[in-house]
């Protein structure tokens, strides 16, 4: 079960941290399992790890049969 590289689409805004003085904000055009997102700027498309979101379940977690 490969799910971390396979997307499934968003319809939520999302703020991303381009640097540790600039971040990006925009509607979230996909977003991945490992936590990853990717938005929409209006002049292109950015990835990288939402920082107003919960983190998700670990990775591990379903091959042990976990959830919360």
């Amino acid at each position: 079960m490969i799910r971390a590289i396979f997307s499934k689409p968003s319809c939520d805004y999302a703020t991303i941290a381009l640097s540790p003085y600039q971040s990006a904000q925009g509607p979230v055009l996909r977003e991945y399992h490992d936590g990853r997102v990717v938005i929409d700027t209006g002049r292109g498309q950015l990835a990288g790890h939402a920082l107003n979101r919960s983190p998700g379940m670990p990775v591990w977690m379903p091959l042990f049969g976990l959830a919360y």
